[in-house]
């Protein structure tokens, strides 16, 4: 049988070195992963933060969108009325439309439409008829503001709805 030769003293001291090596540096490459890992889910955290900030900016974007559609819709209404106003003291298409420089068919349009509405409203026994408000018996800045949004003389609305002209 042969004999295992005997480990010397210095070969069991650089074994011992070298898996005193090994341990200390696996728990270097481990701190040093979980170091990585921590910074990853901080990218991430800041990637979802990016997200919920953009996607709360379009919500804020589509609420202010509504807001000023629905604003115009209001200013397209009054300027409607500004057209039957005008219409229901006899002034014709033409010269409406030179007046506020706009095509002919833009004015019949706009006349066509405040008709609708308060053809709409009747209908619903909201307002008055649609001759009252183009200009039949008894129409003037009382019935005409009755579809718009002021409240009377002196509150405000366009001069010849009878209001102070501040908003325009």
């Amino acid at each position: 049988m042969a004999t295992r030769p005997k480990r010397t003293a210095g070969e069991i001291s650089a074994r011992k070195r070298a898996m005193e090596r090994a341990l200390r540096l696996n728990a270097e490459r481990l701190r040093r992963e979980k170091e990585l890992t921590e910074l990853a889910a901080d990218f991430l955290l800041t990637r979802e933060l990016e997200a919920d900030t953009m996607a709360e900016l379009d919500e804020q974007i589509a609420a202010l969108r509504a807001q000023a559609q629905a604003q115009c819709t209001q200013l397209q209404q009054q300027g409607a009325a500004v057209v039957v106003s005008m219409v229901a003291r006899g002034e014709g298409a033409g010269r409406i439309a030179q007046r506020l420089g706009l095509r002919v068919g833009e004015v019949r349009q706009l006349r066509d439409e405040a008709g609708a509405e308060v053809d709409g409203a009747a209908g619903r026994g909201v307002g008055g008829s649609r001759k009252a408000a183009v200009g039949g018996a008894g129409s003037g800045p009382a019935e005409a503001r009755e579809g718009a949004s002021w409240g009377g003389a002196g509150t405000g609305g366009p001069a010849y709805l009878g209001g102070d002209g501040a908003q325009l």
